[in-house]
């Protein structure tokens, strides 16, 4: 599994090549959702907390971010805000296994392109993956957002 760690240097974080990045702090979750997008063909960098996620932003862009709501520290949707406000285009997955009422829920697709319920289907997962990452990479930096 590839994570920020596995950096050794600011030109590997400089490949043109697009990816998804993963971000859970519950390590089976991250590894099994790496399988996933791996198997089906996705370059993938995993982060263990929202804060190493901002990290590697810092030196590349990503295509699609998949992301846990409640981290310690950062949640999912400070991330996602974090994200949106320095990159407006990029699309941002949420994965919960946490119940939500209808606010919440209506709340955070507002922030999120998908909202998708742990365990994930697979199926359904991957359709929306294939969506994200077949659309333009149209990504905007803006640099000095938080």
């Amino acid at each position: 599994m590839l994570s920020i760690d596995s950096l050794d240097s600011p030109a590997s974080a400089q490949t043109a090549d697009p990816f998804v990045l993963l971000v859970d702090d519950h390590a089976p979750s991250l590894r099994q959702l790496h399988d996933v997008v791996t198997m089906f063909g996705h370059p993938c960098i995993s982060a263990g907390s929202a804060s190493d996620a901002l990290a590697y932003c810092d030196a590349r862009s990503p295509r699609v971010v998949v992301t846990d709501l409640c981290m310690p520290d950062l949640d999912g949707q400070g991330l996602a805000r974090w994200l949106k406000a320095r990159f407006p285009a990029l699309p941002i997955i949420l994965v919960t296994g946490e119940e939500l009422d209808p606010t919440t829920l209506a709340s955070l697709r507002q922030t999120f392109e998908e909202v998708l319920k742990k365990p994930l289907d697979v199926d359904s997962f991957l359709s929306v993956l294939e969506r994200l990452m077949d659309a333009p990479s149209d990504r905007v930096y803006a640099p000095g957002c938080p």
